[in-house]
């Protein structure tokens, strides 16, 4: 991960461990993810990005802060631990959640959440719901449930409710190479092509659309709740 700020020379580079030891102290290992940060500029980047490699056991000299480390040097980029190297097997092992009525769900580990391949509404997509404890986990899939059990009536819901939204919006967008005058409900809605549903505790959700270029490649993103609330449906990406 990488940010630069207006016209700054200098990035803020970035990375996430998984675990760490103290050569010097010859305390235990912690197993907990941290932050690891350094400033360096454009041809300094490109030659970390070469040097560090991904999913792997690194030797540092750094300063410790309350949440995040800040890098002081690279010490060896292709370091031999034992301990280190068996929690790095460990975590790259896949990790799946099994749910009777949905099938296998896999983890995403970068940002912690569990996916599959769906139909819904008789389109392609995938499910995405968040490593959580057991029980909000469960209840996102609730949210699920209710989702798939009456799929064609809320796929009909959304759609009609993302072009209520955003219909004088997807009209704005019409300029004079465009085919069309006007962009009519029935276009808006038969534009759409799902992409994913997001679904959480208590009953939330969003889905994303393809928007089928009524914004230019946009994707379309509505957000309700089961309980029949469509709370917001606009443009991203």
């Amino acid at each position: 991960m990488q940010a630069k700020g207006g016209k700054e020379e200098l990035w803020r580079a970035s990375i996430n461990l998984i675990a760490w030891k103290d050569l010097n102290s010859g305390e235990p290992v912690v197993k907990e993810e941290v932050n690891l940060a350094w400033i360096t500029d454009n041809e300094g980047l490109k030659e970390w990005q070469k040097i560090i490699k991904e999913s792997s056991v690194i030797k540092l000299k750094l300063r410790k802060g309350e949440k995040s480390f800040m890098l002081v040097e690279l010490v060896d980029a292709d370091y031999k631990d034992k301990e280190l190297e068996n929690i790095l097997v460990e975590e790259l092992k896949p990790v799946f959640y099994e749910d009777e009525l949905l099938g296998k769900f896999q983890l995403d580990k970068g940002i912690k959440v569990f996916e599959t391949d769906i139909t819904w509404a008789g389109e392609e997509g995938r499910l995405y719901f968040d490593l959580d404890n057991e029980e909000a986990m469960e209840d996102s899939l609730k949210t699920a449930y209710e989702l798939f059990e009456n799929q064609k009536n809320w796929s009909n819901k959304i759609r009609a409710y993302a072009a209520s939204e955003l219909l004088d919006l997807a009209n704005d967008w019409i300029d004079e190479e465009d085919d069309i005058d006007e962009i009519t409900e029935e276009m808006f809605i038969e534009s759409l092509g799902l992409d994913t549903i997001s679904v959480y505790p208590k009953g939330e959700f969003e889905i994303f659309f393809f928007d089928g270029d009524l914004f230019a490649g946009h994707c379309i993103i509505v957000s309700g709740n089961i309980s029949g609330n469509l709370e917001s449906a606009e443009i991203a990406g």
